[in-house]
Parts: structure tokens; sequence; C-alpha cells
């Protein structure tokens, strides 16, 4: 009772002198930190107006802080404030000069602006830095200034990197697909959207593609199978399932059309089916099996082994790629440490990728890529020549 009492004197105490306790909020607007996670809380849920609001507050308690003007020059770019924009990233430079993804997206804003030399000299500055760990972006945005260009060639190249530094970059992965089928690149094409496949994306842009491909390929059944993913997947837009339906009338035209055109009689010239030169051919088939019984034992293993080797190690788990040749069998090394023997580092245009294992067919290296995860290493299915 005593003790109730002493509290109370005290709690009066304090509020007659006037000592009030500090309110929660009022202590959090203290803090840049608070501004910030409200403001970026608001941008990813698109309500750009109270992210610039509650970043703005941020740059002004942290003015030193390179990350707040870089995420208030994204919420500007949102909303096509271009110039503000412009010098929110450019504070974020002078204030931290090594803050390279305020580089990248100055690349990205004068893209937006059609400055495409300023925006390149910005994107290629970023990728300069080998400790920047968005690579893959500034490829992507680089190979979308070549598209402008025209330049078709840098701007695959530019996606295949894109692609290679992050195989899951699903946006880049779709736009180099959809670039290959405009060049005809058919088996590229269909390679890409089976990796995706294999590695559990299963997007309806992915199937209907593969259908584009088959048909190309003439290859119907194939194209019905795949249209009929399309149809029946739920994340399917109104747009994919009319150009579902479209392809699929087209599939059937093709197919009738090949129908008749077969069942047409053919008149040929009985000389054409005359066997010319018969003794010729006979010889000829005869030395060939000669000269197949005569080669060495030594020929014959190494051929035997060359086409071994080429059914059983089709496929592989790409677990990284640098630009670096060191940094990659840095990480092969430490890999191999931990008990990964199949480990090796390939050159692929310039591209040092750091790939495991070798499987006769993609359910294979599926179970091996599950165990992988459980390991923490995460990786992605790769065919290789």
């Amino acid at each position: 009772m005593k003790l109730l009492l002493l509290l109370l004197s005290a709690l009066l105490l304090s509020t007659s002198c006037g000592v009030k306790p500090k309110p929660a909020a009022s202590l959090e607007s203290d803090n840049w930190r608070y501004y910030y996670d409200l403001g970026m809380s608001s941008f990813y849920a698109k309500n750009f107006s109270d992210a610039i609001s509650k970043l703005y507050k941020a740059s002004l308690l942290a003015p030193s802080e390179p990350k707040v003007w870089n995420a208030l020059g994204l919420t500007y770019m949102e909303v096509k404030e271009y110039e503000k924009a412009d010098r929110a990233f450019k504070k974020a430079l002078e204030v931290d000069p090594t803050f390279t993804e305020a580089k990248m997206n100055l690349g990205i804003l004068n893209l937006k602006t059609k400055n495409f030399k300023e925006a390149a000299n910005y994107l290629k500055e970023a990728l300069q830095d080998e400790s920047f760990d968005k690579k893959h972006i500034a490829y992507f945005y680089l190979a979308k200034i070549h598209k402008e260009l025209g330049n078709t060639r840098e701007y695959l190249k530019n996606l295949e990197k894109a692609t290679a530094y992050n195989p899951m970059f699903i946006e880049a992965q779709l736009e180099l697909g959809n670039a290959y089928i405009e060049l005809k690149e058919y088996d590229r094409a269909q390679e890409l959207y089976n990796n995706l496949l294999s590695n559990n994306v299963e997007l309806p842009e992915i199937y209907l593609n593969l259908a584009r491909i088959y048909y190309e390929k003439e290859h119907f059944e194939d194209a019905k199978a795949m249209i009929k993913f399309v149809l029946e997947n739920k994340m399917t837009s109104n747009i994919q399932r009319s150009q579902a339906y479209d392809l699929l009338s087209k599939v059937l035209i093709k197919e009738q059309e090949k129908l008749v055109v077969s069942k047409v009689p053919k008149f040929e010239d009985e000389r054409l089916k005359r066997p010319r030169k018969t003794k010729e051919v006979a010889k000829g088939k005869e030395q060939k099996a000669q000269d197949e019984k005569e080669k060495p034992k030594e020929e014959k293993k190494a051929e035997n082994k060359e086409e071994k080797k080429k059914e059983e190690g089709k496929y592989a788990i790409q677990i990284a790629a640098f630009s670096s040749e060191k940094r990659a069998q840095k990480l092969a090394d430490n890999l191999k440490n931990k008990g990964l023997s199949n480990i090796r580092v390939l050159n692929v245009r310039g591209i040092y990728k750091v790939v495991y294992g070798s499987f006769k067919d993609r359910k294979e290296a599926k179970r091996e890529l599950n165990r992988l995860k459980k390991l923490e290493i995460y990786g992605f299915i790769v065919e290789v020549k």
C-alpha cells in the first residue's frame, strides 16, 4: 500500500512539473530510417505520392545517405518526373561517388529520355564495378539501348550476358527468347524455354512461344500440346488465350494442307527409279566395310568413348557466372572443398560459368538440383554442348 502511494505521488509530481513521456511516434520521427522504411513500403505498394512524401522527409533528416536519394530518384522516375529523378540520382553520387546503383539508375533514366549515348556510358561505368551485385540488370538495359539503335548483334550479346549472370532473371530470359524467335533461331529459343520449364518457371507466355516454335518447325502435335497448356492455365490472360486460339487455327489449317498434299498421287519417270552403276555402288559398300574392319582398335575406342560422352553429358547445373576467370575458379575450388567433385569452369563468349555435374536427361539433373538446394547451393539446369 505504501509502495502504491509512493508511485502515485511520483506520477502526480511529474505531471505537475510539466514532464510528459515522449510519444513513440515522436521518437521515431527523429530517425530518418523510420521515414525511409515507410517510403519504401509505399513505393512497393505503388503509392508513389506517399512514397515521395516520406522519402523527401528522410532526405531532410539524412542528406548524406545515398540510398535515400537513390530511392527518391526511383520514385520520381516512376511518376515521370525525370528532371527531379536526375537530380536525386546525382545527389546520391555527390554524397557517395562509389554508389554504383545510382550510376545504373542514371543509365536507365537516360534510356527512358532517349539519351542513348549518356545512358550507355553510365551503364558501362556501373559494369566496371566488380563488387556490384546487379550486373544482370545493367546488361539488360544496355541490351535495350542497342535494340533502340538497331544493333542486333550487341542487343543479343548483352541479353545473353544478363541471363548468364542471373539465369533466373525471367524478364531478360523472355526477351531473349522472343529475340531468337524473331531471328528464326528456333532451336536456341526452344532450348531456352525448356531450361526455364525445367526450373519450374511455368508461365503461359513460355508455352505459347513453344507452340509458335513447334508450328514453325511443323511439329503440329507438339504445338497443340503446348496450346492446351496455355488454355488450361489459370494465369493465362485474355489476350494470350485469344492468341492461342488463333495459333490453333493455323496449326489445324496447316495440318489439313499437308494431309491433302500427301494424298495427291505422284507420277514419276520410271527411269529415275532404276539403280545406276550397281557394281560401283556395291564395290563402294564393300570398301567401306573393309576400312571399318581395318580401323585400329584404339581409334574405335576413342570414337565410342566420345559418342558415350555426348549421350551421357548433355545437361549440367550452372551455379554462377563471372566476368573474371579467377573469381569463377575460386568459387569452383570452394565447392570442390565442400564435396562437389564434378565442378568445372566453362568459358562461354567471355563469361566464365561455374557448372556442376553431367546428366543424361533433365529428370536426373532436376533430382540433383533439388538435392543441392537442401545444401543451400542454388543453380539452374543448362544444356551443354
